[in-house]
């Protein structure tokens, strides 16, 4: 594949993944439209008719014949739902649904270069799926239509004369005439006002020889409205109305049946109770590694580079001329004076490309409302879905990785913290239960919550499903926030049954892994009957951050400043002892020691220090003190992974450079505080 070729299939699985994205949540507000009324509103059948067009006609630019040939078998389907040949049903929408996943995962696949999926048998049941009957007569009989008009209508528009018809609607000819400056903009006004009240069905040229002032059009048009109503809405543009079914037509119209056909692919059937969560998961996160960036923020990178060029150019004089008979001092002035220029460029530079990475949050908001939406119906519970902060900027990469810890907390909120209709109504609560997502920034961290107004954590209940579970001794004695740690346990669950969406606890121990692998961490609060918090607190980026560089015992550590809250030092005289352990009373609070020197081994040559430095790390809603002997300073650093042996070492997070080909570990305070708390248990 050359250059261009692979150019193209980027930028084709970036534009693939937008029109999936459309198609996601147009299928998702047709099936609520079906189910509160068992129709689809025409406009949102066609606009799902053409995103399944706009992506085959993609796929057949680059010759990606699954794609293609799936998208063609859909648009297919499609074309004949929107021709009224084949009507909607549960077991439709789970084709759809089951087909969007498998366009999903051959983008997927054609970026990487990769042909593992099947869709020889979808297609197929797509294609016996499409094979109707032929197409309702159309609804001339009885129709105050001349011939003319009738045969200038194209299939769909008889369809949705026919579908009109059906329903019982009026059906109206509306004539009105614009002048040849503006009849474009007047007839697309008055086609919208009108379709906020009915149908806007067909749009014809009337064509009269004795019509000499402008433009005439008829418009026909399907709405409950009277006669005298539809009068006064195009009252302003001089229309005139007629009424073309007239009521005796009306009244023999058999009304639509209320039951549906079943179709060839059989009943809907519900998603399996096993389903993993990784499939929701995958269904979110995005496609395309791509990251949309405003052409300001490239002309202000662009600019920035042709500066540093400049500043270049003027160090290589300054070289140049040390070759010469000018002064050492006055050269090394200037060579002084260009490289704190150059310094400042270059961190203004870094700061741009940070920025380049940066995006909004809201850019899966509306993914997990989408996810939401279908957990809650799967629950069949009566939620509602508040998302705020979406404009909150967080590195891209994060943004993807935050997707799998908040779908599972979306849905044990949704699955154990909301109640079903009954209970709600007994605890005196509204009958719809409220779930909020909200992100914001808070310091160097971005914040993001999930709250519920459900029956909240029940403590004994979580309590003894620990001792069952044998993670805790029944003789233990804890508090309120202590108990609550329990549901981020390994093999924590108190779920009493499985439940085809979740448990509230169960497998809180892979979300807590997940975001502490982002270097963030995670904190719950609950009162029974009143709902929970789940907060997650994460750095802004993983790309370059800021650390404290602290020593110990002579080695050196970085320490990412988002995770410190203060720093003070203290006399070894002032640390007390509580149940074995080192702590420092903290403006009348308890704060918890711990020192790096015990925690990695660490030999010290010679007497400790009698005056130590502590640093305040955070985990959560929970704070503890990392006694160092040095703290050397402030420094922007860039994350290395490390190797395995290294990386499955508590309180690691990787390596950073500073200095002269000076390598230090970066702590991870959230595990390295987890880690402490757990040997101390």
């Amino acid at each position: 594949m050359d250059k261009n070729q692979a150019k193209a299939l980027k930028e084709f699985v970036a534009e693939a993944e937008e029109i999936l994205e459309g198609l996601s949540e147009d299928l998702e507000a047709a099936h609520e439209q079906f189910e509160s009324s068992k129709k689809v509103k025409p406009d949102r059948v066609n606009k799902i008719f053409r995103e399944m067009h706009s992506l085959k006609g993609l796929a057949s630019m680059l010759g990606l014949e699954r794609i293609t040939k799936l998208s063609h078998g859909l648009e297919s389907l499609l074309d004949g739902v929107r021709m009224g040949k084949t009507p909607f049903s549960p077991a439709l929408f789970t084709l759809l649904d089951e087909s969007r996943k498998m366009l999903r995962q051959l983008v997927t696949e054609a970026g990487l270069g990769e042909e593992a999926s099947d869709v020889t048998a979808l297609i197929a049941k797509i294609e016996q799926w499409g094979k109707v009957q032929a197409a309702p007569p159309a609804p001339s009989s009885g129709l105050l239509l001349d011939e003319q008009t009738l045969k200038s209508l194209t299939e769909y528009e008889e369809h949705r004369l026919r579908e009109n018809i059906e329903e019982g609607n009026h059906l109206y000819a509306i004539r009105v005439g614009f002048s040849f400056s503006d009849f474009d903009v007047r007839l697309r006004a008055l086609a919208e006002k009108l379709g906020a009240v009915g149908e806007v069905i067909s749009t014809l040229p009337v064509v009269d020889p004795a019509v000499t002032d402008g433009l005439h059009f008829r418009l026909l048009f399907g709405a409950r409205l009277s006669l005298e109503e539809v009068e006064a809405e195009v009252a302003s543009d001089k229309g005139v109305v007629t009424d073309i079914l007239p009521r005796a037509r009306r009244d023999e119209t058999p009304a639509k049946a209320d039951a549906e056909k079943k179709e060839q692919g059989g009943e809907d059937k519900p998603e399996p109770k096993s389903a993993a969560e990784a499939d929701e998961a995958e269904d979110v996160r995005g496609l395309s590694d791509s990251v949309k960036v405003s052409i300001a923020k490239l002309d202000g990178v662009m600019g920035i580079v042709g500066e540093l060029n400049l500043i270049n150019t003027s160090l290589e004089r300054s070289a140049s001329n040390l070759q010469g008979d000018a002064a050492t001092a006055a050269i090394h002035v200037e060579i002084s004076r260009s490289l704190r220029a150059m310094n400042k460029k270059l961190d203004e530079l870094q700061r741009a490309i940070l920025d380049i990475r940066m995006v909004p949050i809201g850019q899966i908001f509306t993914r997990l409302n989408r996810t939401a939406r279908r957990l809650a119906r799967q629950a069949g519970k009566q939620v509602e879905i508040h998302l705020y902060g979406g404009e909150t900027e967080l590195d891209k990469m994060m943004i993807d990785q935050l997707v799998t810890p908040l779908i599972h907390i979306i849905r044990n909120s949704i699955d154990h913290g909301i109640e079903q209709v009954e209970e709600r109504q007994a605890a005196g609560k509204p009958l719809e239960g409220h779930v909020t997502v909200s992100a914001f920034q808070k310091g160097n961290s971005i914040v993001i919550e999930v709250g519920d107004d459900g029956r909240g954590l029940q403590y004994e209940k979580i309590r003894k499903a620990a001792i069952k579970k044998g993670l805790v001794n029944k003789d233990a004695e804890l508090s309120p926030e202590e108990t609550l740690e329990l549901i981020f346990l390994p093999g924590f669950s108190s779920s009493e049954e499985v439940t085809e969406v979740s448990g509230r606890g169960v497998g809180l121990d892979a979300v807590k892994t997940s975001v502490e692998a982002m270097k963030g961490a995670i904190a719950v609060w609950s009162e029974p009957g009143k709902g929970a918090i789940f907060q997650i607190t994460l750095p802004i980026t993983l790309a370059i951050i800021q650390s404290l560089i602290v020593g110990c015992c002579g080695q050196s550590f970085a320490i990412p400043i988002s995770s410190v809250v203060e720093t003070f030092r203290v006399a070894q005289e002032e640390i007390d002892w509580v149940d074995q352990r080192e702590v420092y009373n903290l403006r009348g609070a308890t704060l918890p020691l711990l020192r790096l020197e015990q925690r990695f081994g660490l030999q010290r040559e010679g007497e400790a220090p009698s005056r130590h430095f502590v640093v305040v790390a955070h985990r959560g809603d929970k704070s503890a003190g990392i006694v160092v002997d040095d703290l050397l300073g402030e420094q922007e650093t860039v994350i290395h992974p490390i190797g395995r042996s290294l990386g499955r070492v508590a309180g690691v997070a990787g390596a950073t450079e500073v200095g002269e080909n000076q390598v230090i570990l970066v702590l991870d305070t959230s595990s390295l505080l987890a880690a402490e708390e757990e040997r101390r248990v």
